[in-house]
């Protein structure tokens, strides 16, 4: 009597597994240095704590009374609204003006994308300073020059003009990383569709409007969140500009944050925290929201 043959057992390709290898210990780490401090920075939110004794007074919501009665909260709202308006519009469409350049056959385009993607590489520190020295060195000299006493003392020492200079030196941060994404995007357009268009008789503004703009809207929608994340939550690039001044006039949440923080403030910290999440939270979601709409139908 012969036997059934035995059913080969299927080999694991090692190469399948070292992925997931990879990916769940950085999955594993983001959730507990994220969501779990989320979580609990949520509920610090509700007490009164020094940050050092082991002691937590619950207090409610008095932290969030407290802070929307606060003419900080007010200051560091409008200081945002310009912010992040100033960085979410000039940001991206400077840098989608770049990448439609550089998606050009020119001559030494390789050099000018390691230009333009210069400042990207660069220190926020660094970058910081460069605006600072051009506000002190040349437009003091420019206000004095012609009597203006607003430019001869300085724009980063303006409590009107302070916030568009700030948004000025983020948006010359900002927009390499911008314009690297729509340049991928703009690449990835199949030239075979391109062509198409152009046999039948489709200028470039066409082109562009209604073919690679549809086509690119993946790098619109992490364009758009991305930088709107940048202008909510910037810290690095006020300290090294103004750190919150002239007179609060460029408090950020992560910089009203850090105040309160270093006064020992933290369950009030955590609740300006949970503030700035929460007005994040409902703009991404808007324009993730929005730009599948727009995907969708086309």
């Amino acid at each position: 009597m012969t036997q059934a043959p035995e059913k080969c057992k299927p080999k694991i390709n090692a190469w399948k597994v070292v992925p997931y290898c990879v990916v769940i210990p950085c999955v594993l780490i983001y959730f507990v240095f994220f969501y779990i401090a989320a979580v609990q920075g949520a509920a610090y939110s509700f007490t009164d704590w020094n940050g050092i004794s082991a002691e937590k007074t619950f207090v409610g919501v008095q932290n969030y009374v407290d802070a929307f009665n606060s003419d900080y909260l007010r200051m560091t709202l409008r200081f945002t609204v310009i912010f992040a308006v100033m960085v979410l519009v000039l940001t991206n469409i400077l840098g989608l003006f770049l990448a439609v350049l550089l998606d050009k056959k020119i001559r030494g385009v390789n050099f000018f994308r390691a230009v333009y993607f210069f400042p990207a590489v660069m220190s926020t520190l660094t970058i910081a300073y460069i605006f600072n020295q051009i506000d002190y060195r040349l437009v003091t000299l420019l206000g004095e020059a012609i009597g203006n006493p607003t430019l001869a003392a300085g724009l980063f020492s303006s409590p009107t003009w302070a916030p568009y200079l700030v948004g000025l030196t983020q948006v010359w941060q900002s927009f390499p990383i911008t314009m690297v994404i729509y340049l991928a995007g703009l690449q990835g357009v199949p030239e075979d569709i391109l062509e198409s268009a152009r046999i039948d008789g489709a200028n470039s503004q066409q082109m562009f409007w209604r073919i690679k703009i549809p086509m690119i809207i993946p790098a619109i929608m992490i364009n758009l969140v991305n930088n709107t994340k940048t202008g909510i939550t910037a810290f690095d690039i006020v300290m090294g500009t103004t750190a919150g001044g002239p007179g609060g006039a460029t408090y950020s949440f992560a910089m009203y944050m850090y105040i309160k923080y270093s006064k020992q403030e933290v369950g009030y910290a955590c609740a300006i925290a949970m503030i700035m999440a929460v007005i994040f939270g409902v703009i991404a979601t808007i324009q993730i929201i929005y730009m599948r709409s727009k995907e969708v139908e086309l």
